[in-house]
């Protein structure tokens, strides 16, 4: 029997503001992040980003209140709203970055969730 379902996300995604900026193709791109996991993005796709499916380019990630880090990632979805990636390859200094604000988030995320509603 077939799934009908099917989200192949492993890891959470958080919410998140700030901005990347995708090298490819000798160009530099900027976009708003939408969230984020330990595997991966989204963010809003410009008008000139339109790369072909599976590309690999470098990323620069800059969150407020965070070090900015930079990561190797592959192009996995497209449309005309968002992209997504998933991160490939970083230095152990950006992965610790990566994992310092996941950890951050789920905090903060489990802080909400213990508030009683008002």
């Amino acid at each position: 029997m077939a799934e009908i379902y099917d989200d192949r996300r492993q890891e959470t995604r958080f919410a998140t503001s700030g901005e990347g900026e995708v090298e490819i193709q000798g160009k530099s791109v900027r976009a708003t992040l939408v969230d984020l996991s330990i595997n991966g993005l989204r963010m809003e796709r410009p008008a000139e980003f339109s790369p072909p499916d599976g590309s690999r380019f470098a990323l620069n990630l800059l969150i407020p209140g965070a070090d900015p880090f930079r990561a190797e990632v592959a192009l996995i979805r497209l449309d005309e709203r968002a992209f997504s990636v998933e991160f490939m390859d970083m230095s152990p200094r950006d992965f610790a970055l990566l994992t310092g604000l996941i950890e951050r988030f789920a905090h903060l995320n489990a802080r909400q969730q213990m508030q009683p509603p008002q």
